[in-house]
């Protein structure tokens, strides 16, 4: 009932091409049935998530007390974000809060502008 299977080097190269030629089968109809907008997104109303955004980046190792300001087109599309962080100064801060806003919201890293937040230290002279 059972029979030995021979396996040469011709099969064994067949088998191995079958099998990488499945594999990329299966990752091009992986890659051409997924849904390219499966993010979580902070509001779904859009306006109003200045305050959400900055509760996820001051959670941000470094960053500290943050304000930031979204600008919407007319179709409620996210077109720029500005960001002031404490601790901007940093850039490896400074750019995990320009990688974090342009994924989160799907902008080019050239639409997010990060300043250094003013702590108010050196302020003082400035107004005097």
């Amino acid at each position: 009932m059972f029979e030995k299977i021979n396996i040469t080097k011709e099969n064994l190269s067949k088998l191995i091409i079958a099998l990488i030629v499945a594999a990329v089968f299966l990752l091009t109809m992986s890659i051409l049935t997924d849904d390219n907008d499966s993010r979580k997104f902070i509001s779904s109303d859009g306006r109003g998530s200045e305050a959400a955004l900055c509760s996820f980046l001051s959670d941000i190792d470094g960053v500290g007390s943050v304000s930031a300001l979204i600008e919407y087109d007319t179709e409620e599309k996210v077109v720029g974000v500005v960001v002031t962080a404490e601790g901007a100064a940093d850039p490896v801060v400074r750019n995990n809060i320009v990688k974090g806003v342009s994924t989160l919201y799907d902008v080019p890293a050239t639409s997010v502008m990060v300043f250094q937040k003013d702590t108010g230290v050196n302020g003082d002279e400035k107004k005097q």
